[in-house]
């Protein structure tokens, strides 16, 4: 899976350059998703691009991706894609989104990569092999209490006992934390806590291709994801939380 990287990161490369070719664009179309948010003309060309440069990396695969939807699901290993996470920021003009593919074997995660076009960086993990950063070896951050940690929350779109949920936790956990931020992008969140810029996210009522590849990073650069309840993260997931050992902990005790 390693030999991946190269052809994957060019792939991701060229959907980065499609996005910023029409980030700020007079003639982007934008559309409703219901209880989704947006979606845009430059969502589904990147995703067009991606699905078919993927299938040339690894024909066998199936794929899931959140705009054409799914095929080939029952095969061993299956492309699983955002082409464009954090659309909304991109429709206002905010610098805060990616693209996210991720591989995985029987329904689990073994290579994820996410590419940010804005600020070029490619982030990367195999199973077993570590994540990285250009190339260079990243790893969670390790404040030594909660109270000096910075965390990241994701609000879903739907209004519903998700949404009302994370906003109670929120209340809870905010005055003990140092900051948290809401940036608007999962799959760059957990890319984020990969790299140790920031300390812990956690999240829930979002989709397979928001975390499939940022947890595998998480998890590469020594940290634990995992849903509320502490069990593993998987395809019909609800909820995710992410970080290194000491704010995993008190996320558990905190986010229930």
């Amino acid at each position: 899976m390693s030999n991946l990287a190269r052809p994957v990161e060019a792939l991701l490369r060229q959907a980065g350059k499609l996005i910023m070719d029409s980030f700020h664009s007079p003639t982007l179309k934008v559309y409703e998703k219901v209880n989704e948010g947006l979606v845009t003309s430059t969502d589904k060309a990147s995703e067009q691009l991606l699905i078919a440069g993927l299938v040339k990396i690894m024909p066998e695969a199936g794929i899931i991706a959140e705009e054409s939807g799914q095929q080939g699901i029952d095969q061993e290993y299956c492309w699983v894609i955002d082409p464009l996470d954090g659309t909304t920021n991109f429709v206002r003009g905010l610098p805060y989104f990616c693209i996210s593919v991720a591989l995985t074997q029987h329904g689990k995660p073994i290579l994820g990569a996410i590419y940010q076009p804005v600020t070029d960086e490619f982030f990367y993990a195999c199973a077993g092999h570590g994540a990285s950063l250009h190339g260079k070896k990243i790893t969670v951050s390790n404040p030594t209490s909660f109270d000096k940690s910075v965390i990241l929350i994701g609000l879903p779109y739907t209004k519903d006992e998700h949404y009302t949920a994370l906003l109670q936790e929120l209340e809870l956990l905010a005055p003990q934390a140092f900051a948290v931020r809401h940036l608007g992008a999962a799959a760059l969140d957990l890319a984020y806590v990969a790299a140790g810029r920031m300390d812990g996210v956690f999240f829930s009522g979002l989709q397979w291709w928001d975390v499939a590849a940022g947890m595998l990073l998480v998890t590469e650069a020594g940290g634990t994801v995992t849903d509320f309840q502490g069990k593993e993260v998987t395809h019909n997931y609800t909820s995710c939380m992410a970080a290194g050992d000491l704010v995993y902990k008190k996320l558990q005790t905190i986010v229930k």
